[in-house]
């Protein structure tokens, strides 16, 4: 009995030394872009199709923001060709096009813009060609405007109220899920249209943010304990064993490692994220790289591909191809037909760009005396 209650205060001093508690567990929360916010100044891919190009008013170049295109209010619609919810959400879509388009009020004052999270411009093109979609969808392979917006799961519909000067994009109002609901959808299109910023800024101060909870799948003692044994793994012994909070509230675990009088540090990364699909499972996973960025090890905590399906030990295999011995601040361009676990296009994309964006966690290490 004595021998137990050494036990539970010696691990209690040292979570308390460390800062973090055994049984804390944290959701991880996303407040998406709401009304009233300007609208980010992401620059976007000038569509190659010279009849989309004239539709949005866009000259012939390279990248373009949203507050270029030629309209009063903008339909953008954030979704994933992979999304069950946003395959079904096109055909009411192409009716709404219609409606706008056949309108002399509305035609060139509304327009519709899609955003393809985490795919490329092959993709979309077969995915507009599959629906017959009318209006232009433009990829986000590198999901630069999907972080711009909060992230989140799609579908995801953002009106965009156009300043009449063409230097500011505001948000009127946002819709987070399905809509097929066109002709209301219309209506209400109608009207916003002629709201004026002031009063749309006057408006959103009464209107809270989407968001979107990640919950947690283990425990904090639980992820301790996963993260010190992908660290004994290595040749030697963990001889000590922190969490340290970055800026963004994420946190990372270090490890130092001692083997024949040598010390070497490792970091443990436990990313959570939320499926760009509002029927998928979130995807939890823990990476560990050493001080110059290399990927050592890739580990599962939550990952699933089509049915959401658990990922098998060849899923794990081909994700681990990918991924180990690279380094994290070293761009990757995913391409799903070789990096692509199979039926798993989405979290596979998610864990790619979660992982290979690690410039700026290097030098937050430097700066905490860490690397």
């Amino acid at each position: 009995m004595y021998k137990r209650s050494f036990l539970v205060v010696v691990t209690l001093s040292f979570c308390l030394i460390f800062g973090f508690h055994p049984d804390e567990v944290h959701s991880r929360k996303l407040k998406l872009i709401k009304a009233g916010d300007l609208f980010p100044e992401t620059y976007l891919l000038v569509p190659a199709d010279p009849r989309d190009r004239e539709y949005l008013g866009l000259l012939k170049g390279e990248f373009f923001t949203l507050k270029e295109i030629k309209a009063d209010l903008v339909v953008v619609e954030i979704l994933s060709i992979y999304c069950l919810s946003c395959r079904k959400q096109m055909a009411p879509y192409n009716k709404l096009f219609n409606l706008i388009e056949n309108d002399p009020t509305t035609r060139g004052r509304i327009k519709i813009i899609g955003i393809a999270v985490g795919n490329g411009e092959a993709l979309v093109k077969k995915f507009r060609k599959k629906y017959k979609i009318r209006f232009p969808i433009i990829p986000d392979p590198e999901f630069a405007l999907h972080r711009a917006i909060g992230g989140g799961r799609t579908p995801f519909t953002i009106y965009v109220r156009q300043d009449p000067d063409g230097q500011t994009a505001v948000v009127a109002d946002t819709h987070l899920g399905k809509n097929t609901k066109y002709e209301r959808l219309f209506q209400e299109l109608r009207t916003m249209v002629t709201v004026d910023l002031a009063t749309i800024r006057k408006d959103s101060e009464l209107k809270e943010a989407d968001t979107i909870v990640v919950k947690p799948i283990l425990t904090e003692l639980e992820l301790q304990e996963k993260v010190k044994g992908l660290f004994s793994t290595f040749t030697g012994k963990v001889a000590q064993f922190q969490k340290v909070t970055l800026r963004n509230t994420e946190e990372i675990y270090i490890g130092l490692i001692e083997h024949e009088g040598t010390s070497r540090r490792l970091f443990a990364r436990v990313t959570s994220r939320p499926a760009t699909c509002d029927l998928c499972h979130d995807i939890h996973f823990i990476y560990v790289f050493d001080s110059s960025g290399e990927v050592l090890r890739f580990e599962p905590i939550q990952l699933t591909k089509g049915g959401n399906k658990i990922w098998n030990e060849a899923d794990l295999a081909k994700m681990r191809e990918r991924v180990l011995g690279r380094y994290i601040f070293t761009p990757y361009s995913f391409n799903p037909e070789v990096d692509a676990v199979s039926s798993a296009t989405i979290t596979s994309a998610i864990i790619i760009d979660a992982i290979f964006r690690g410039e700026d966690l290097l030098q937050e290490l430097r700066e905490k005396g860490l690397i």
